[in-house]
């Protein structure tokens, strides 16, 4: 049961900060022209957003708000009274500013909860304009989809021991491909899921209620380093392709060869035929450039004035458009996420899922599997009997689980090479041009012309309660911003990166994640952000906002400046959303956690079927990849069944 947000609000903060955060809240978003303040008799309530994200953020994430609470007070910035609230707000962006990270990173926090549980309100996006909604295009028909899952067929029997052939754990992309391709050969499969089950008939349009539900952590996932990284992941039946863009594309050759040739997997190379199945049963199409909205068409039309590679991203949408709907779930479940594709047809071919079960251990008996011990809520317990068990729970889950049995580690590369990709997000002002990226395709268009640097970008509208705090500035300077997002197009920067990060796991077993952002890979993001804000004012921007600690924003002709001066990491203001490589696939056991075949070194019937075993960053969105991998990984584990 969802708490009460009296009650989440207790359990976050005590009241004291929850005073200052409603005092902060007010100076960050004081309204303005038709736009609501926060938290005034009439405005719109944020602390209980907030509260309620943080009240199922982990417990660093939850102590750093706390922190940042007791800063800002102490800085001004988050008590009523004097000083005024012009001045409490720009107090707020100099901070904002600071030179110091770590001041930042606590001010950005605080704002970014802040925006999003204020831009959910449906007064804020009434005073904007803004309806994100999912569509289809004028010449498309109802996408074919298999029958829904049964949700109450999903129940976990608690107390029970079940049995199968193999239990997955995980139902995302590579667990939901696994699943079908098993149960499709004749074998008994269970596949176990965390989260629960949500489809378009339960998504809230509410992004607190979405991120509560759909994700880990309440979407609070991040990596500590210089700079800290969030890492939003899903966590419900279908994984985090429920909540991404849909964007499908192949990996680079030159990656698959480098994996062929210097980690020893054969079948790297020869994936065609695969990627050719999935592209078919996802209904995968490149975005049809009349429909992808005036985000693609800024992008593409500063991409040519540029004379740069570009062209449509091809998605597992069909024919849809006015996808503005991704993040909290597609409204027409017409993204083809693995909860309304894959895993259907294995639940069609005998396999079954069980949702809302956290698995505890895989039990290992005589040096290989005999299955897995989940919890069902707060102490329900429930075991499968298998003889096979392929891990599926992505590039955090999947160490987390090993690292807490300290199981199939004898390499000690479990949780090793975090890759994440590392993203920037580049937004830009076209004054007095409506964009209104909501009425287009999410992630539409894409510039390829630095892909030998290991830079792509992609044309990625954010939905305003999502991308509102990117946009610089507090008080009046941020409401007339946020009332303007409509004039708003986005370039996200993603890199393929030599960087690495680490998965490691606390003392109640849960993942902390670590992260170190080199200097050559800082330089490499600001020379894509200096790229994503030229192609927008070759599109006509007016400023552009480059997420880089010390710069305002950027006039025409003024991004080169970017690139000037030492890359030092902790400048950048970052994302990410493509997790992997933490459990590699290798032939050398000690380089590697399982191999070719995707079993571990180590335990035989012990399988990892998920981004965790990607040998490196690929160049590209990884969900066709993980699944292209994982189509192989399960027909070794049906052609060779123990």
């Amino acid at each position: 049961m969802r708490p009460r947000p009296g009650d989440a609000g207790r359990r976050a903060l005590p009241d004291t900060e929850v005073e200052t955060l409603r005092a902060f809240a007010r100076s960050l978003l004081p309204g303005g022209g038709t736009l609501p303040a926060a938290e005034d008799e009439e405005g719109v309530a944020v602390v209980d957003g907030v509260t309620r994200l943080l009240a199922l953020a982990p417990a660093r994430t939850r102590a750093a708000a706390r922190l940042a609470l007791r800063f800002v007070r102490m800085r001004g910035a988050g008590a009523r009274g004097s000083p005024p609230a012009s001045r409490r707000a720009r107090t707020i962006a100099r901070l904002e500013n600071s030179r110091s990270m770590a001041v930042r990173s606590l001010l950005l926090l605080l704002k970014g909860l802040c925006c999003v549980s204020y831009v959910r309100s449906p007064r804020v996006l009434a005073a904007i304009r803004a309806a994100p909604r999912c569509e289809l295009g004028p010449d498309a028909e109802a996408p074919e989809l298999p029958p829904h899952l049964d949700r109450a067929a999903m129940h976990a029997p608690e107390g029970e021991v079940e049995s199968c052939d193999v239990v997955v754990v995980g139902s995302g992309a590579g667990g939901a491909t696994v699943a079908r391709v098993l149960a499709e050969a004749g074998l008994d499969v269970i596949v176990v899921e965390e989260g629960d089950y949500h489809d378009a008939l339960t998504y809230s349009r509410d992004p607190v209620d979405a991120l509560t539900t759909l994700y880990r952590d309440a979407g609070l996932t991040a990596c500590e380093g210089r700079p800290p990284i969030a890492l939003p992941l899903g966590r419900c039946v279908g994984g985090t392709t429920v909540i991404n863009s849909g964007t499908c594309f192949r990996a680079p050759d030159d990656v698959l060869r480098k994996w062929r040739d210097e980690h020893g997997i054969p079948w790297a190379t020869d994936l065609d035929e695969d990627y050719e199945a999935l592209e078919r049963d996802l209904a995968v199409r490149a975005v049809d450039p009349r429909l992808a909205g005036a985000n693609a068409e800024l992008c593409r039309a500063g991409a040519e004035a540029l004379g740069l590679s570009n062209g449509p991203i091809p998605r597992n949408t069909g024919g849809v458009v006015c996808c503005g709907t991704c993040p909290t779930g597609c409204a027409l479940d017409a993204k083809r996420a693995m909860h309304v594709s894959e895993l259907p047809r294995a639940v069609a071919a005998g396999a079954r899922i069980r949702a809302g079960v956290r698995v505890l251990k895989v039990v290992v008996q005589r040096g290989r599997p005999s299955g897995i011990v989940g919890r069902i809520g707060a102490a329900g317990r429930y075991v499968v009997a298998a003889r096979t068990v392929v891990l599926a729970g992505g590039a955090i889950g999947t160490p987390e689980l090993l690292l807490s049995q300290g199981l199939a580690n004898g390499s000690g590369h479990v949780g090793r090479h975090l890759r994440i990709q590392p993203a920037c997000w580049v937004g830009a002002r076209f004054r007095d041009r409506s964009v209104r990226g909501w009425d287009g395709v999410m992630q539409s268009w894409r510039v390829d012309e630095w892909l030998d640097r290991g830079l792509f970008l992609e044309a990625t509208f954010t939905p305003p309660p999502f991308g509102a705090h990117w946009l610089p500035g507090a008080g009046e300077e941020l409401m007339e911003r946020i009332a303007n997002y409509g004039e708003l197009a986005v370039i996200g920067v993603h890199l393929a990166e030599s960087s690495e990060g680490r998965v490691r796991v606390r003392r109640d077993g849960r993942a902390r994640l670590a992260y170190r952002l080199t200097m050559d890979d800082a330089a490499k993001l600001r020379f894509g952000i200096a790229r994503a804000a030229r192609i927008h004012f070759a599109a006509g921007a007016s400023e552009a906002y480059p997420q880089v600690a010390g710069f305002a924003p950027l006039r025409p002709g003024q991004e080169g400046r970017v690139e000037t001066g030492r890359a030092r990491p902790a400048t950048l203001r970052l994302e990410a959303f493509h997790p992997m490589g933490t459990a590699r696939m290798g032939t050398d056991p000690r380089q590697s956690v399982v191999g070719p075949n995707g079993e571990s070194h180590e335990v035989s019937c012990l399988y990892v079927a998920d981004a965790s075993v990607l040998p490196t960053a690929l160049g590209a969105n990884p969900m066709l990849t993980i699944m292209a991998c994982a189509r192989r990984i399960a027909r070794g584990i049906a052609n060779d069944p123990v």
